[in-house]
C-alpha cells in the first residue's frame, strides 16, 4: 500500500536534512504510515544517517558525502513514485548485542548476517528501495515534479 502523504512528508524531510535545514531530531520525528512498507523501510534506513545521541544538522562534521547523498536521492525518487515496496521484511535498525552474542556463542550475529544475506538476494540493492533497475529507470524518466504535468 502506498501512503502518499507519508511518502511526501518523508521525501521533503530527507531533502531538508541533507541540505542542512532541519536537524536529525526533526527527521526522526517524521511519522510515516505503518501500512506503507516502503516509507517505513526508508525511514528506518535514514536512521543510519545520523548520530541520535545529540541534536545536529547534516553540516560540517556531519555533512553527508556524495555517495550517501546519491543513495538518498534513490530513496527520494522512490518516495515520489507509485512503486510498491517488494523487498522482504528486514529492519535496518540494528545494534550489536554483545551480551546476547556472547551467551549464544555467536549464533545471534550469524543469524542476523544470514537474514541480511537473504535480504540482499531479493533485488538489486544498488537501486534500493526499488527492487529492480528497470523500476528505478522508469521512475527517473517520469518525475512527479517539474515534468510539465500536474502532480
Amino acid at each position: 500500500m502506498i501512503d502518499r502523504p507519508s511518502r511526501d512528508k518523508l521525501a521533503t524531510a530527507l531533502r531538508q536534512y541533507v541540505s542542512g535545514r532541519i536537524t536529525n531530531d526533526d527527521l526522526d520525528d517524521i511519522d510515516v504510515g505503518w501500512r506503507d512498507r516502503g516509507a517505513v523501510a526508508v525511514k528506518e534506513r535514514a536512521w543510519c544517517l545520523y548520530d541520535d545521541n545529540y541534536q545536529h544538522k547534516a553540516v560540517e562534521k556531519h555533512y553527508l558525502p556524495r555517495p550517501a547523498r546519491d543513495e538518498i536521492g534513490h530513496w527520494i525518487v522512490f518516495l515520489h513514485s507509485d512503486v510498491e515496496y517488494t523487498w522482504p521484511q528486514f529492519s535496518f535498525i540494528q545494534i550489536v548485542n554483545w551480551p546476547l552474542n556472547l551467551l549464544t556463542f555467536g549464533w545471534w550475529e550469524r543469524r542476523k548476517q544470514r537474514r541480511f544475506d537473504e535480504f540482499m538476494t531479493a533485488g538489486e540493492f544498488s537501486v534500493w528501495p526499488f527492487a529492480a533497475r528497470q523500476d528505478y529507470d522508469t521512475a527517473l524518466s517520469h518525475p512527479r515534479y517539474l515534468s510539465g504535468q500536474p502532480a
